[in-house]
């Protein structure tokens, strides 16, 4: 693999799998939506870790800014070898029946539209190719169902989870393998995002490892369903949740 294309690239897991990347010699699309300081400094750790790759600013949930991003990277690098459809949000702590429905709508239009909108784009330029390699972004939420705290979160990951599902089906006569990684409660900032920053202490009980997992172990695992070293792995969600 030469050139992926990562969304949620400057920040927690996506930042964590360009690094990882970078290592590999490989031709990184750095996506973000917002904090342009963060994607500059990913971009520039790449480089120090002897990758390439490009800045793409693209609000996910906006299908056209997404069709552009793409054919941008293309354009770019020659090629689209793998896609790490990782940007998402948990939106607020909350309650469901305390929940903003704007708060619920940005939620649904980041992590159920964008990660439909980067997966349509990724599977036009990949069925022309006659290959590719698709990683999304679910969480065990969607199993676990968030109650309490992030019920609306893992209503969104278990579209995420179908969407995993299905694709891998459709695509997979075209030589393209989609996965999904599922983490548990991994250290990033998204939990302070989300309202709760002692979200992590607060839960670690319920981890049988005993330990909060780290983004690059989850990177590792991305790295590895990129790689031809899961050559016959396709439609699976593979969970990262230290037994959780």
């Amino acid at each position: 693999m030469k050139n992926l294309l990562i969304t949620g690239g400057s920040q927690g897991i996506g930042k964590a799998t360009a690094l990882e990347a970078a290592k590999k010699g490989m031709f990184i699309g750095i996506n973000y939506n917002s904090n342009d300081k963060a994607a500059e400094e990913t971009l520039s750790e790449v480089k120090e870790l002897d990758g390439e790759g490009v800045i793409l600013k693209c609000d996910v949930s906006n299908h056209s800014a997404v069709k552009d991003m793409f054919e941008n990277f293309v354009d770019t690098a020659g090629s689209l070898d793998g896609v790490f459809n990782n940007a998402g949000t948990t939106g607020p702590v909350s309650r469901i029946h305390e929940l903003d429905p704007k708060d619920f709508k940005s939620l649904i239009d980041t992590n159920v539209i964008g990660a439909f909108n980067v997966a349509q784009e990724s599977s036009k330029i990949m069925i022309k190719q006659k290959k590719g390699n698709i990683v999304n972004m679910t969480s065990i939420a969607a199993d676990i169902g968030g109650a309490g705290e992030l019920v609306h979160y893992a209503m969104s990951k278990g579209a995420v989870d179908s969407l995993t599902y299905g694709m891998a089906k459709e695509l997979g006569v075209y030589g393209i393998r989609v996965n999904a990684v599922a983490p548990g409660l991994i250290a990033t900032d998204i939990h302070a995002k989300a309202g709760d920053a002692l979200r992590v202490e607060r839960l670690m009980p319920s981890v049988p490892l005993g330990r909060v997992g780290l983004a690059r172990e989850v990177a590792d695992t991305v790295m590895w369903l990129l790689s031809e070293k899961s050559s016959y792995v396709c439609g699976t969600i593979v969970r990262i949740s230290g037994g959780r």
